[in-house]
């Protein structure tokens, strides 16, 4: 998972980090990071998107 973690946009990867490893809610992310929140919103669906299927190619190739 942290590879594919690095492979992500840095928005994406920071917001992703902050949500689901920190448990930070999305107000919360707009605020500490100066990100708009549908713009935290979108970075989260994105980068779970593509975090999954670069999981899923590791897991292919595995």
């Amino acid at each position: 998972m942290y590879f594919c973690l690095e492979q992500l946009v840095p928005e994406q990867k920071t917001v992703v980090e902050l949500f689901y490893l920190q448990g930070k809610c999305y107000n919360e992310i707009a605020d500490s990071t100066g990100i708009e929140w549908n713009k935290v919103r979108s970075f989260i669906q994105n980068g779970r998107r593509n975090l999954k299927n670069c999981m899923d190619k590791q897991m292919a190739n595995a």
